[in-house]
This record gives structure tokens, C-alpha cells and sequence, in this order.
């Protein structure tokens, strides 16, 4: 980045961008669409971004240890990180090994595919290096480095000691499969002075924000990062674990506001009228307009409510004081699943809020519900509020919600059926539109937020509800489900004088 101040220059001794730039100018020959012919000429944004990546310490070495770009189609991640793996392949001393992963082994393929096209295309490149499709390899023809196209199965990623890996559309490793294969390629270079991982990708669903990999990262660069904000652009810096996060995401959950759509694709060929164009694209909903060309964490066509729409109706700093006149919902299962119950504040505007939640941990074999705790919760919820109403789905827990009958009475405990689609449907209608119109607040509680959009919509003859995206998801939607209950219920009480007042 000649002639410009560089961010780089605050904290590390240099970067190899302007040779990398010099490079991809005079050897990577491009060979899509109307840059068929044409020299890969690094933008101002990819000088900036790189300028970051290839920064290196006092000693020579590489400053960041990974490096994450999310960013949305069609802005040339694959070209940029193709011909980074073959610079680094030619320009590393100590036999470079390095890395072509992907979600499946097809994307992978569009990787290297890229790699072995640049290769073919150069006089100098292809002198250089040799071309092995039937392996997946492009090898040094002094035989001191490679690049490999990698499996996506994780029983096939050991053993290898790679300088740098290059991971495609993380978002989308999802599953237990694909966990094990992302550990497996990011600790494999431990006999590497400074391994490098390179990680490009557009926005996952909302739901998947909280657990999968790519939100885990992206949700700790902007807690615990040096985040530079603007418009349409975090970078999070993570000195300590030597992580840089480029997050572009558009600012808006508008697909068709095309001024803030752009502000997420810095490339100079994507243009508001290619925007507008995807926007109108009757092929596409508005979540995957906005996921796969704003970056958004957006809703999928069969989540439940609108993105933003429950984030919008938070109120944390609203109290429920004790004495408060409460609906509670009750949704328990045994084992495998999880446990909710949720109050709602009987007021003009009702308060969602979480009571209990009890949750299978992670990689947990052997799990049950606390069914004592879970009592105990109950038996508190309603010395501290007075509780008109607490409706309980009883499968599994017929014992405990006769014995809270026989305790406190019917009402206020009673049965509530979720399995009645035409009640349930009236119910989640009955949530949603008070939702989408911000009727009702909530506590914030990250659990119900992630229960809430994990639910997906399914469309019966009795209308349309809640449910697992099936059924043996291990996305939990218990919170969820106990919300709706409180709510509905909620919606049929009128507050009665407390049930210790009349006991007593």
C-alpha cells in the first residue's frame, strides 16, 4: 500500500502485500466472464485487507495467525485466496505445505480448480510447478512444496504438516463431521514456526449465529477484539490469539435498500444495479438475498419470525417485581432435549422473560432433566410472583404437575396440549403477531433467543406452527415453545388475588 497510511504499520514491521499485489499482476491470468485475458489487478479494498493478512513481526514471520474474511458473493474470495495459496507456495522457504479445505469435497474442488487454472495459463507458473488433477496437487517442480485439495472427511485430514490452510465457506461446517475435520486442519501445524489459516466465507442463518463455528469466532473478535467499525465493515483485531476478522455485513434488513447492501460488497463491480437485480430475483427470499449478498445473519425461508424481529422487542432493563401478577409456561421433556419454563408479566405490554432452562450439554452422553431442580424452580417462581396461571405440556411430567396441582391448585396449574395443532397454530399466530407489531418485550435471554430461532414453521390443514427442523435435531426450540404457552395463556387471565392470600 504505497503512499498510504496502513493499518498494519501501528503494530507489525511490514507486509508482503506489494509483492503479492506485484505478483498476482504479472503471473495470475484470469479466465472468468468478462475478465477472461485479463491480470489479476488487486482492488484498493484487497490491497487493504492483505496488506493486513501478509503482515509480518520483527523476525520475518507472519503476524496473524488466522484470518477470517466473510464476505458476500461474487466479490472474488475463491480468485484471492487461490492465488495467495500458489504465492505462498512459490515464496516460502522451509517446503510449503499447504491446505485447499471446504464443506464438501466439490467446493474444495472450486479451490483448487481456480489454483490449477492460474497455473496452466502463466508460461512462468506453469514451468514451475506441476499439475496432478487426478490427486488433487500442484507440486513444486523442485519437489520442496505442494498444495492439496483436501477431503472433507475428518478421518483423512491427519498427519499432515501444513504452513498454511485455506478454508472455504466456513459457515457452512455444520455438522459433528465437519467440527472434527476444522479441528483437524487447524492443528496440524504445530511443527510449523508460524502456520497460517486462511478462512473465507459469506454469513450463516441465523440460527446457526450461536453455535457454529464461523458465529462462535465472529461473536468473540467483537466481544473480546480491537474492533474498527463503519459502515458495513467490523475489523477485529485479536492480539492476543493473533486473529484478524474482516466482517463485511450490510447494515440494514432491507434486501431492496441497495445504497446499504453495497456497503458490504466492496468489490467495484458489484453495483447497486446487480443488487437491485438479486433483490427482484423472484428465485431468491428475502434471507438469502440479504445472507448471501449483505453478509446478514439472516432468517431461512422456514424460520419462524422475521430477522430482528425478536431482537427488536428486547427490554432487559425491564423488572418483574416480586408480587408481580405471572403467567407461566411449562414445556419438559426427560432426556435428550431440554427443559423450559417461561413467565410472562401480565401488564398493557407483556414481558417475556425465562424462569428456568435446563439444557443437554454439549457432548454430553448420559443426561437427564434435574427434575428436583426443576421443582424447586417452580415451587420459587411462585413464592416470589402471583402466579395466575402456570400451563404445562404433561408429557413426561404427569407426576410432578399433579403433585404441583395438588400443591397450589387447578387452577392455577393446568394442562395445555401442544399437541392440538389447531390450538397450537392459534397460539404461534397469536406470538408472531405480537412480535412482528412489538406488543410484547422480552428479557434478552440469549437462550430463548437461540430457542426462538431455531423454531421453524410448519405448515399444516390446521394451520401453521412451531417445530424442530426435525426430529432429531439437536436445535432445541423448548424455550420457545414454553413462550408461546405463557403468551397465549397469558392473553386469557385477568390478575386474582394471590393464592397464599387465600390459602391463609
Amino acid at each position: 500500500m504505497t503512499g498510504a497510511t496502513a493499518p498494519w504499520e501501528s503494530y507489525a514491521a511490514g507486509s508482503e502485500v506489494d509483492h503479492f499485489a506485484d505478483f498476482c499482476e504479472a503471473h495470475l491470468i484470469q479466465s472468468v466472464d468478462a475478465w477472461d485475458g485479463h491480470p489479476l489487478v488487486l482492488e484498493p479494498w484487497q490491497l487493504r485487507v492483505f496488506g493486513e493478512a501478509l503482515a509480518y513481526d520483527e523476525d520475518g514471520w507472519p503476524f496473524w495467525q488466522s484470518v477470517v474474511l466473510i464476505l458476500p458473493r461474487k466479490n472474488g474470495k475463491t480468485t484471492m485466496i487461490a492465488g495467495l495459496a500458489l504465492y505462498r507456495l512459490l515464496t516460502s522457504d522451509g517446503s510449503p505445505e499447504i491446505l485447499l479445505a471446504a464443506s464438501s469435497d466439490k467446493q474444495a474442488g472450486r479451490l483448487y480448480d481456480a489454483a490449477a487454472t492460474f497455473c496452466r495459463r502463466d508460461p512462468m507458473l506453469s514451468g514451475l510447478v506441476r499439475v496432478r488433477d487426478y490427486i488433487g496437487e500442484i507440486l513444486r517442480e523442485d519437489g520442496l512444496g505442494k498444495v492439496l485439495r483436501m477431503s472433507s472427511d475428518p478421518g483423512r485430514l491427519h498427519g499432515y504438516n501444513p504452513s498454511m490452510v485455506a478454508l472455504d465457506e466456513l459457515a457452512q461446517w455444520l455438522t459433528p463431521s465437519l467440527r472434527k475435520a476444522f479441528a483437524a486442519l487447524t492443528s496440524g501445524g504445530g511443527a510449523r514456526t508460524a502456520p497460517q489459516t486462511f478462512t473465507i466465507t459469506t454469513a450463516g442463518e441465523a440460527a446457526d449465529r450461536e453455535t457454529s463455528i464461523l458465529g462462535r469466532i465472529l461473536d468473540a473478535a467483537l466481544e473480546r477484539g480491537q474492533v474498527e467499525a463503519r459502515p458495513g465493515l467490523d475489523v477485529c483485531r485479536m492480539f492476543e490469539s493473533r486473529m484478524l476478522v474482516y466482517n463485511f455485513a450490510a447494515p440494514t434488513l432491507d434486501p431492496h435498500d441497495v445504497v446499504a447492501m453495497k456497503l458490504a460488497n466492496p468489490a467495484s463491480w458489484i453495483t447497486e444495479d446487480y443488487l437491485r437485480r438479486q433483490a427482484e430475483n423472484p428465485e431468491l427470499s428475502d434471507a438469502e438475498v440479504l445472507q448471501l449478498h449483505g453478509c446478514v445473519w439472516a432468517a431461512g425461508s422456514d424460520t419462524w419470525l422475521p430477522a430482528g424481529a425478536w431482537a427488536e422487542c428486547a427490554d432487559p432493563d425491564r423488572d418483574v417485581p416480586d408480587g408481580s401478577d405471572v403467567v407461566l409456561g411449562f414445556d419438559g421433556s426427560y432426556n435428550n432435549d431440554s427443559t423450559a419454563l417461561v413467565g410472562v408479566l401480565l401488564d398493557d405490554a407483556p414481558h417475556v422473560f425465562v424462569v428456568g432452562a435446563w439444557e443437554k450439554p454439549d457432548r454430553a452422553k448420559d443426561w437427564t432433566v434435574p427434575r428436583l431442580e426443576v421443582d424447586a424452580c417452580v415451587l420459587e417462581a411462585f413464592e416470589r410472583w402471583n402466579v395466575i396461571e402456570m400451563a404445562c405440556d404433561p408429557p413426561g411430567w404427569h407426576r410432578e404437575i399433579e403433585e404441583w396441582a395438588e400443591t397450589f391448585g387447578t387452577p392455577p396449574v393446568v394442562d395445555y396440549l401442544t399437541s392440538q395443532r389447531t390450538k397450537m397454530a392459534a397460539a404461534c399466530s397469536k406470538f408472531y403477531t405480537a412480535v412482528v407489531n412489538r406488543l410484547l418485550t422480552h428479557d434478552g435471554d440469549p437462550r430463548l433467543a437461540r430457542h426462538i430461532a431455531n423454531a421453524k414453521t410448519k405448515e399444516t390443514a390446521d394451520g401453521a406452527y412451531i417445530s424442530k427442523e426435525n426430529r432429531n435435531s439437536p436445535r432445541k426450540i423448548d424455550l420457545a415453545v414454553a413462550a408461546v404457552i405463557a403468551h397465549d395463556r397469558a392473553g386469557e387471565r385477568a390478575p386474582v388475588e394471590p393464592w397464599f392470600e387465600v390459602w391463609n
